[in-house]
């Protein structure tokens, strides 16, 4: 019989298939979440690693995007549990060839995103690579009433989005046609990680759990789905779509839907909410008070993950980005 292959299993069955062979630590939140939480007594220290490479991450970019790039997926992470990002550690895989001005300009891309967010890269290390490939990790603090897990939601919940989407995918649409548009190349190569809102919803304490949508939002109402033990049922005309999406030139209204629900590289925050009296106005008042928008777009059911439109209830699939699987398109 085949030995069987990381593009036989995909990523997410690669990690299950580490985590079975890993001796567990005395943690609060091991493998499984967006950050590792350490009891730090009234506090939980909180650890996240994301890594990039040239040919699925990065297309077209400056050397500063890579840089900003490289730092905000991972805050990206802390700001889905209600973490204060406190440093960040960068890990350099540099092909010998490379520019001394391309490294100046990507230290900088790091450093601007870093400050962005009132944290400082602190640390790190750098080694020569036949490609491009960089990692960062990411140290935040959260009050343990505050954190917000993966698997806290429950039937009844509302869930609802940061922000729009569509952004990343309408921003690599720009690149592929060769169309000029600012705002959708931004969205894609230089993210802005909910770090500020997913602090001021922390805080509200009717947050039940949140993910951020770097994978796509059907993968990621799936990852919630697992963790929680729950279902979704999600409305398709009330997912909030980024102004972009209709100015890129996309083939036909399939393409916007893989754009919107599929793609990824989002890092908008996808989360459940309390449906208690007033929940939801906490919940909007936080994310306001940073200038973003919270939508509402559907609710947690007891099981699957379906997505009405019109009359119709569909199977949401999970089609997200998911790397070993065959690659049709680069992530952002």
């Amino acid at each position: 019989m085949a030995r069987k292959r990381l593009e036989d299993i995909g990523e997410r069955r690669v990690i299950d298939v580490i985590k079975g062979l890993l001796t567990g630590g005395n943690v609060a939140v091991g493998i499984g979440d967006d950050c590792a939480a350490i009891d730090m007594g009234d506090e939980y220290l909180l650890i996240t690693t994301d890594m990039i490479n040239e040919r699925t991450h990065i297309p077209k970019a400056t050397a500063e995007q890579i840089g900003w790039h490289l730092v905000a997926i991972n805050l990206s992470d802390l700001a889905s549990k209600g973490g204060r990002p406190i440093g960040v550690v960068t890990a350099l895989g540099l092909p010998r060839r490379t520019g001394i001005e391309f490294v100046k300009g990507l230290a900088r891309g790091m450093d601007r995103c870093a400050t962005t967010f009132d944290t400082y890269i602190i640390g790190g290390d750098t080694k020569e690579s036949g490609e491009l490939n960089l990692a960062g990790t990411a140290f935040g603090l959260v009050k343990k009433d505050a954190f917000i897990p993966r698997s806290g939601a429950r039937p009844g919940d509302m869930v609802a989005v940061t922000g729009r989407l569509g952004g990343a995918a309408a921003g690599f649409q720009a690149i592929k046609s060769g169309t000029k548009r600012p705002a959708a190349l931004k969205a894609l190569l230089e993210p802005w990680p909910r770090v500020r809102e997913g602090i001021a919803l922390g805080y509200t304490h009717v947050v039940t759990s949140c993910i951020d949508i770097s994978d796509g939002l059907s993968t990621s109402l799936h990852h919630l789905a697992r963790a929680s033990k729950v279902g979704f049922s999600i409305a398709r005309n009330l997912v909030p779509v980024h102004e972009e999406v209709n100015k890129v030139g996309f083939a036909d209204h399939k393409a916007i839907e893989d754009a919107v629900l599929h793609f990824g590289g989002e890092y908008e925050l996808l989360m459940t909410i309390d449906p208690g009296l007033g929940s939801l106005a906490k919940a909007s008042a936080a994310v306001n008070s940073q200038g973003t928008e919270l939508t509402v777009i559907g609710v947690v059911t007891e099981k699957g993950v379906v997505m009405k439109r019109g009359n119709k209830l569909m199977d949401l699939e999970d089609r997200g980005w998911e790397h070993f699987r065959p690659r049709k398109k680069s992530k952002a």
